[in-house]
């Protein structure tokens, strides 16, 4: 131990005379709700200040007439704002759209990435599953704006994928995939693929060899044993991934304003769009942006409710 080290040791062990010390020590060891409260404060305290209060903050200024209220005029309440959603058909297909692609999306990345989390976890041999994993998680390292560009870069018509297509003379080129749903579903594809792997992977490696092994002993096919063992056993991650990545493509922002087109506008950007205008702006987007909080958690709230894993009531 060095000096340093053997100075706060002698300090430590000073400080236990000291009766204000003393009696914390006392207390804590005492009493283990104590003990709690003081671990807990700090991560609960960041979940009120840094997460609640900008929503409920939101919240009322998202029911008030006006935003900022002038000091010499009183706060009018209104529920004006939410109905201007109801009313505005614009806003009901962006926001009927939204969840459609959302859907649409997490189901895709389901179906790409499953096979992949299955290989890390269960095919690829065990010294090398952390390098593996790493190695498709090192693209996320990456800023969602800078991957963002490199697909316009593969996907426009001199790009790499028109320009390797064209290699084998591949008719009609070249093709038209960028600034639509194509660009649009690759991008959110490639950025959500994280959020459904880790799941992925943590609860298919829970999943005992022994019990595939014996399935396959028994006479059981490989869909047999994706379909009556591995998907039931990796319902919590599949649950967890799909709701991970539906809430992040329903909230999606620069992603679509970067690789869609006009008639694929996201709410998230619609939202974004209202809050850049003049006016009511803060308290209209604010109503839409508690609208597509509420539904968004309803949706996955009732997925997660019809997909939860069944336990038998006593097992352990």
């Amino acid at each position: 131990m060095g000096v340093s080290g053997l100075a706060m040791t002698r300090l430590l062990v000073s400080a236990r005379g000291f009766g204000p010390y003393r009696n914390a020590v006392d207390a804590l060891a005492r009493r283990p709700a104590l003990r709690f409260a003081l671990i807990a404060a700090i991560p609960v305290g960041w979940i009120l200040i840094a997460n609640l209060a900008p929503l409920v903050q939101m919240v009322a200024i998202s029911f008030q007439d006006r935003y900022p209220v002038p000091p010499d005029e009183p706060t009018l309440w209104t529920l004006r704002h939410y109905a201007a959603f109801f009313d505005t058909p614009h806003y009901l297909s962006a926001f009927v759209r939204s969840f459609v692609f959302a859907t649409l999306a997490t189901l895709l990345t389901l179906i790409v990435v499953f096979p992949v989390a299955y290989y890390l976890s269960k095919v690829a041999p065990k010294g090398r599953r952390i390098r593996l994993l790493l190695l498709v998680i090192a693209p996320f390292w990456i800023s969602e704006i800078v991957r963002s560009f490199a697909w316009i870069l593969m996907l426009a018509n001199r790009g790499a994928v028109n320009s390797f297509l064209d290699l084998f003379g591949f008719p009609g080129l070249p093709l038209d995939l960028l600034y639509n749903n194509i660009s649009l579903t690759i991008g959110v594809l490639y950025l959500t693929s994280l959020y459904m792997l880790l799941p992925l992977y943590a609860a298919l490696e829970k999943i005992d060899d022994s019990v595939l092994q014996a399935a396959a002993d028994l006479g059981a096919s490989p869909v047999k044993r994706l379909i009556r063992i591995v998907l039931p056993l990796s319902r919590d991650g599949i649950v967890g991934g799909c709701t991970l990545v539906f809430l992040l493509v329903i909230g999606l922002y620069a992603m679509p304003q970067l690789l869609g087109g006009p008639d694929d506008t996201l709410f998230a950007a619609t939202i974004g769009q209202v809050f850049s205008r003049a006016g009511d702006a803060w308290p209209l987007g604010s109503a839409f942006s508690m609208i597509l909080i509420g539904v968004a958690l309803g949706y996955v709230g009732l997925f997660a409710l019809l997909f939860r894993s069944r336990v038998p009531r006593g097992s352990a």
